[in-house]
């Protein structure tokens, strides 16, 4: 793989877990842009961008799909589908002990630190759910179809959705490469028992998906799709429009706006996907992709390696260090902008990144298959 394209997965993978700590940190310790006394420029640059959430989800996405891609392109015909599987598998074993460490840290948060009622009274932001249903279920990737996100870290659903996308996927291929009627029937069954159980805000998200797998299976291209400027265009368009429509519903009538609201994240993902089969061209360079790597490319690498984990597990950690600050040092949730607001926010995003690159270290590879394969 072109050492370029390979340095930009790295870097949107790690980027967009930034982002998400960002966002939902924000929601926690900083007022609503509505509430805000000033808005200063800067105020507005922070919040515009510590707003792109579930756009940060959408790339986050797209990239996990292009590495699906990509190693099922470079895997024999075969073996395949049921390799990806098995990638997955092992990495998702390292799901047991996270889920238990979240659990010990939001009780430990919800016996002794919930004094702001972070964990009791903010059902909107994140509902603790700490049974041993919500744990099986969790374990076994039944959320949120059958039963709650466990323990408070409600990223869960987006990783059930990644593994449900996988197998989706896995699904189709076996079904149509067998060309056998009564093996395809069966995919068809299975398709739709699927679709059945699956709330439909899982569809999107497989959309989104979708288009990475098809940039990383069908590329490299020996010229570009799109002009380099029209797919930056194309993204940039897409995430403003996402941003300044919000969680706005009134856009469409009922309930078409409710559908807009979700599937937006679809033309981000489309720009993105855009933008990666860009550069992800044709011909090879061998002499500058066996170089070694520079000082920058190897931090660009490490900061990938933990992207996942810390996109998907920072929940419990981040409601920890909130509740500490509120009961301990008396910091409020939600308050005004202001320059101590912004220094603990990135100590704090900061300690939950390094504790997923230490759970990363601990289990010995990068979580859920979402590094890049060469």
């Amino acid at each position: 793989m072109k050492r370029r394209f390979e340095t930009f997965l790295d870097m949107s993978l790690w980027i967009s877990a930034l982002m998400t700590l960002l966002y939902h940190f924000r929601f926690l310790m900083f007022v609503d842009y509505e509430a805000l006394r000033e808005k200063s420029r800067a105020d507005q640059v922070f919040y515009f961008f510590t707003g792109l959430g579930h756009e940060s989800f959408a790339v986050f996405f797209v990239v996990n799909g292009i590495c699906a891609g990509l190693f099922l392109r470079n895997t024999m015909p075969a073996r395949g589908e049921l390799a990806l599987l098995g990638r997955w598998w092992r990495s998702h074993l390292a799901l047991l002990p996270v889920l238990v460490a979240g659990g010990l840290l939001d009780l430990i948060g919800a016996y002794f630190f919930n004094g702001s009622g972070l964990y009791s009274d903010f059902p909107a932001f994140s509902t603790v759910t700490l049974s041993w249903s919500a744990f099986f279920g969790n374990l076994f990737m039944l959320q949120p179809a059958l039963v709650p996100t466990f323990g408070s870290n409600g990223m869960l659903y987006l990783y059930a959705y990644l593994w449900w996308s996988c197998c989706l996927l896995v699904l189709l291929r076996r079904a149509w490469r067998s060309g056998k009627p009564w093996s395809m029937a069966i995919g068809a069954v299975l398709v739709l028992a699927l679709a059945s159980w699956m709330p439909w805000t899982f569809w999107p998200w497989l959309t989104i998906w979708l288009l990475g797998v098809a940039v990383g299976l069908r590329g490299p291209w020996p010229r570009p799709l799109l002009h380099p400027l029209a797919a930056w265009g194309l993204l940039a368009t897409a995430i403003v429009f996402s941003r300044l429509a919000g969680a706005r519903t009134d856009l469409l009538p009922a309930p078409w706006g409710q559908v807009l609201m979700l599937w937006k994240y679809v033309l981000v993902g489309l720009g993105f996907a855009a933008v990666a089969a860009v550069l992800y061209r044709n011909p090879i360079t061998p002499a500058a992709d066996a170089a070694a790597p520079s000082f920058l490319a190897r931090v660009n690498r490490h900061l990938a390696d933990s992207a996942s984990m810390a996109f998907l597990f920072h929940f419990p950690l981040m409601m920890l260090l909130t509740a500490i600050g509120a009961d301990l040092f008396g910091h409020a949730l939600m308050q005004q902008p202001g320059l101590l607001c912004y220094v603990l926010l990135g100590c704090a995003v900061t300690l939950c990144y390094a504790a997923g690159h230490a759970l990363v270290r601990w289990i010995g590879a990068p979580f859920c298959g979402a590094r890049p394969i060469a």
